[in-house]
């Protein structure tokens, strides 16, 4: 059964680099291994938190998750993102 990975987007004040696009290529990479879902923090098993810059406003609003989360705030977080997630699917520990 595919994990699902909840999307969650900051408020967008100061993006310096295009938040959707980022979440597109993480979903491309691995569109066959999980189900991804924009704002829908309940039943995710992993979350993403889509910060615009450095603040990670996303994240800092979320101090309640359950699942295991990953912030991701700028472009050069692509693969280190997709290789977090890929190590989480691999362990099944989630």
């Amino acid at each position: 059964m595919k994990k699902k990975i909840g999307i969650k987007y900051c408020g967008g004040c100061n993006p310096s680099y295009e938040r959707v696009e980022m979440v597109q290529q993480v979903q491309s990479v691995l569109k066959d291994r999980f189900i991804f879902s924009v704002n829908d923090q309940q039943d995710s098993d992993i979350m993403l938190l889509v910060c615009g810059c450095p603040r990670a406003c996303a994240d800092k609003e979320s101090n309640d998750l359950k699942a295991p989360s990953r912030s991701i705030t700028a472009e050069s977080d692509l693969k280190s993102t997709v290789d977090w997630l890929e190590s989480l699917d691999a362990k099944g520990d989630f």
